[in-house]
Formats: C-alpha cells, sequence, structure tokens
C-alpha cells in the first residue's frame, strides 16, 4: 500500500489559528505550509505538491470556495485532498459544496483540533489507488 504523503497547505487568515493548526499538525508528522490569504495558497499550489489542503471558506484574495474551483477547474488538482473550515455553517449548503468539489469533510469552526488531525491522519493512510472516504464533520 502507498500512502499518501504528510505535506499540508494551511489557507487561513486568521494568524493565530493558522500558527494553532500548523503547532498541532506538525506534532503529529506533519509537514506543514501557511497561506495567509486565497491569492497566496493559488501560488504555493502551483509551485510545490501537497497532499492536503485546509482552507478557510472566508478570507482575503479569493474565499475558500474560489480557491476550490480553481484547484479543481483550473490547476487540475483532482488528488488534492481538501478540508474547508468555516465559522458560517448555517449560510453555507455544505451538501452541495461538498459534492461540486469533492471535499473530505466540512469543519464548522470552533472544531476540535484532535478532530482534525485524526481526520488527516485518517487520509494519509488511505490507499493511495482507492477512492477517499468523504466525511462530514460537524464539531
Amino acid at each position: 500500500m502507498t500512502l499518501v504523503s504528510r505535506k499540508v497547505l494551511v489557507a487561513e487568515d486568521n494568524p493565530v489559528l493558522s500558527e494553532v493548526i500548523r503547532f498541532n499538525l506538525q506534532r503529529t508528522g506533519f509537514d506543514v505550509t501557511i497561506a495567509r490569504n486565497g491569492n497566496e495558497a493559488i501560488r504555493l499550489l502551483e509551485s510545490e505538491p501537497f497532499s492536503i489542503l485546509i482552507t478557510d471558506y472566508e478570507m482575503p484574495g479569493l474565499d475558500g470556495e474560489q480557491i476550490c474551483n480553481r484547484v479543481r477547474n483550473e490547476l487540475y488538482l483532482d488528488s488534492l485532498r481538501i478540508v474547508m473550515c468555516s465559522a458560517k455553517g448555517l449560510e453555507l449548503d455544505r451538501e452541495a459544496l461538498q459534492a461540486k468539489f469533492s471535499l473530505e469533510a466540512i469543519l464548522l469552526k470552533p472544531f476540535s483540533l484532535r478532530d482534525l488531525t485524526s481526520l488527516l491522519e485518517s487520509l494519509v493512510s488511505v490507499d493511495c489507488d482507492s477512492a477517499p472516504q468523504k466525511v462530514t464533520c460537524t464539531q
């Protein structure tokens, strides 16, 4: 079984949250890069290989939905696993977003860092040749 890389891009404009995510993921062996806005995230995705993208739904530049659209329809990164985070749980059509962009999960803020880490651990342990299991974590 081939394991997926542990290289993660976190697109989050809140510096405190992005550093907390980085700290927790690095403690469990993930290689984490931070993008402070959507445009920076796209630049990084164009220049470096990542296996997982964690993106905030609402941030400067490109928002999470625009990033997902570019990832799937312009960069053609179909194998990139995407986890979206949002504080707008009641305003989002989570099922539609998940289906449209093949999201692994949508986490509603505040979310458990333990749940995020467990989710990512499950993603990197999935056989690369098999279809990833879709999950929706609400809190």
